[in-house]
């Protein structure tokens, strides 16, 4: 298939779903044509920004109708390119779909359109007595973007996912209709859920409009402590040892000493523990101060026989705790500030295998003459690799970058890990999908695509 490009005719018909020009914008400027990484650009040919279900409708359909294609797109915090518009197109920018639809606190349910930021989700119930629960390091992202990817966060360990806190969504499909999948009710086993499917998905099944997230009472107590070790190896060792422990820490965060030194130049502060160059912060909440000590106490007895250091315990509102989760919270901004170039890989494998990931790092970074900085979610398996260019030419980094990748994704095969635990394939990783995961999963993936949209391509995603 070919796609089309907008014609005259086609600005004209779409310019009667969208009648406000400062929402329908045919000259888009570079804002449009990147992701955070910027490491790719793709200029849309039109922008559109839709505020209703019924707008977003009307476009789709009429992009799906005449072959134009369409790219949701979010508030540009991914990684991997899925919301490039890498065949022009259209940008179908959802940032100002972003109202409070519903607020029950009797079911634990809120409502929310999908370009809503987490930022405002938060900020909105910051005087109530409820909390939603998943924490991606990017608070700008849109919930969209969330689902679309199904991001994890700091907080997957004890929460899960965002696919776990999904009670409903509404998506428009190719068709222009608008579907409901899931609903307020907390247990369904009735048939498929298209709702899960749809989750992590990346905007390829649909264009998620609307989505009712669950609510979790604020825990009574919390506190946070950062536990110091002599390297990273030790750090990561700890944490299959904490969870048979019997404590589920809320959050379980690993860096190193290396990464934390770009980020002291990038934040221009200093990081308020000098000792050791391993960390793990762990976050836990309780009903009382009683169980949150027991399991602090436990974690320490645990990790001591690891050669450990002190635990620092820090009250969760401490200007010290807000400085070290800003921290962890800046490190990908801190990599990207230090080098010209930058690429990432998110595999995500067992966490006891998680200290073999680290030798092959260590391994490539000597093989190949790459910086490969790294830190991540110790307590799910989630590692955050990033691959930079310093000095090499754009030629050098992409032969560079993509032995240092494809060795990357063969570790995370023979680990029973997955290409990405959150940020997703996108355009950057498509032809890597097929490889580690098989011919016959693929194809049954492209059969899905084919009932969602029936103009879909095979050869396109070759």
């Amino acid at each position: 298939m070919n796609y089309n490009k907008i014609s005259k005719e086609d600005l004209k018909e779409l310019h009667k779903f969208i009648p406000d020009d400062e929402r329908f914008i045919t000259h888009p400027t570079e804002h449009w044509d990147h992701d955070q990484f910027k490491t790719v650009r793709a200029m849309p040919d039109l922008v559109i920004q839709p505020v209703t279900n019924e707008e977003v409708q009307n476009v789709v359909k009429y992009a799906s109708d005449h072959h134009i294609p369409l790219t949701p797109r979010g508030n540009s915090t991914g990684l991997m390119g899925a919301n490039l518009t890498i065949d022009g197109g259209i940008s179908l920018d959802m940032v100002k779909m972003n109202k409070i639809l519903e607020y029950d606190p009797d079911s634990l349910t809120m409502t929310v359109q999908a370009g809503i930021r987490l930022k405002d989700i938060q900020e909105f119930l910051a005087d109530k007595p409820f909390v939603y629960m998943p924490a991606p390091a990017m608070h700008w992202a849109t919930i969209g973007g969330n689902v679309n990817t199904n991001a994890g966060g700091l907080k997957a360990i004890k929460y899960g996912v965002t696919r776990e806190h999904i009670r409903e969504l509404k998506v428009v499909l190719t068709n222009g209709r608008l579907y409901k999948f899931g609903s307020k009710a907390v247990k369904s086993s009735s048939g498929y859920s298209i709702k899960d499917l749809i989750i992590g998905s990346e905007g390829t099944l649909g264009v998620v409009t609307e989505v009712m997230v669950r609510l979790y009472p604020k825990p009574k107590e919390s506190i946070n402590a950062i536990i110091p070790f002599p390297d990273l190896k030790h750090a990561i060792k700890s944490v299959p040892v904490i969870l048979a422990s019997g404590v589920v820490p809320t959050t379980v965060e690993f860096m190193g000493r290396e990464v934390l030194n770009l980020w002291e130049k990038y934040a221009n502060q200093e990081f308020p523990i000098k000792e050791g160059n391993g960390f793990i912060i762990l976050g836990l909440d309780a009903f009382t101060k009683s169980e949150i000590q027991a399991e602090l106490d436990q974690i320490i007895e645990e990790t001591k026989k690891l050669d450990a250091s002190d635990a620092i315990v820090l009250d969760a509102d401490s200007d010290t705790a807000e400085l070290i989760w800003k921290a962890r919270e800046e490190l990908l901004l801190a990599i990207q500030k230090s080098t010209p170039m930058m690429d990432e890989v998110d595999i995500c494998v067992p966490i006891n295998k998680i200290p073999i990931v680290l030798d092959r790092i260590e391994e490539l970074e000597k093989e190949v003459g790459m910086r490969i900085p790294n830190f991540g979610h110790a307590g799910d398996g989630n590692l955050h690799i990033y691959l930079c260019s310093d000095s090499d030419s754009k030629e050098e980094f992409e032969k560079k970058g993509q032995k240092v990748i494809s060795e990357l994704y063969k570790t995370a095969k023979e680990l029973d890990g997955n290409m990405s635990g959150e940020h997703g394939i996108g355009y950057a990783r498509k032809d890597f999908y097929e490889d580690f995961y098989g011919e016959d999963y693929t194809e049954l993936l492209r059969k899905v695509k084919e009932l969602f949209d029936p103009n879909y391509v095979r050869k396109l995603c070759h």
